[in-house]
Order: C-alpha cells, then sequence, then structure tokens
C-alpha cells in the first residue's frame, strides 16, 4: 500500500447496473482491494420511488445520507432516513431501501471487506 494519498474522480469509481440505475439514478463502487485496503464504498443517487432489491452481505454495511430521505427495511424493522444520519445494518441481514422524498436521495455504503459481497434474496449474487 502507498504511503501517499490519492484521489479517485467519481468519474474513475466502477459503475454498477442494477434497480437503482434503471430510473436514472446511479451506482458507483471503488473497491477496497484495488487500493490496499480493508474497506470498500458505493456511491449512490437515487430516483424518488426507487431503491435497491433485497439483499445482504456477509460484512457489515454502513450507510451515510448524504442528501434526500429514504426508508430503510432491515429483516421486517423499519428505519426512517434523512440526509445527515447513518443507518448500519448488521452482516447477514436481507435490507433494502427505497428513496421516499421528491428530490434525489444521495448515499454513501461504506463495506467492511474489501470486496462488496451482495447476496440477493433470490439467491443472485454480485462481487
Amino acid at each position: 500500500m502507498s504511503n501517499n494519498a490519492r484521489h479517485v474522480p467519481h468519474e474513475e469509481l466502477e459503475l454498477l447496473s442494477g434497480k437503482v440505475t434503471n430510473d436514472g439514478g446511479e451506482l458507483r463502487q471503488l473497491s477496497g482491494s484495488d487500493h490496499g485496503l480493508q474497506t470498500s464504498i458505493m456511491h449512490a443517487r437515487v430516483a424518488p420511488g426507487s431503491g435497491p432489491r433485497r439483499h445482504g452481505h456477509p460484512h457489515a454495511e454502513i450507510f451515510v445520507l448524504d442528501a434526500g430521505e429514504g426508508r430503510f427495511e432491515v429483516e421486517g424493522e423499519f428505519i426512517d432516513a434523512i440526509a445527515g444520519d447513518v443507518v448500519i445494518i448488521p452482516p447477514d441481514r436481507l435490507h433494502s431501501f427505497v428513496n421516499t422524498g421528491a428530490e434525489p436521495l444521495r448515499l454513501t455504503a461504506i463495506h467492511e471487506n474489501r470486496r462488496a459481497v451482495t447476496l440477493f434474496e433470490d439467491g443472485s449474487r454480485r462481487d
């Protein structure tokens, strides 16, 4: 790992496809393993009324809401969050969220793993 600070421009983050992006949103990822890091991040812009399908991770996920508002569902528990809030999802918990506001929801998801591993409820996987 380099001792120098690094800058990764937004457009250089890996662009992922899926439900979040189908409605005009965007999901980009930085895999920690590509940069000698133990964590990975995803940066999302989610259109009103949209959100990812239910999924889980074998590692914790920490959401930092940068703008907007959303409703998170974690195995039947609902959490309403707004810009500035942090939502922590423990490992192996099925969850999803939806943008409940009128403006785009912008959030950063921090994954406690060198690569974000996503296991969808239907058995499919992304890593």
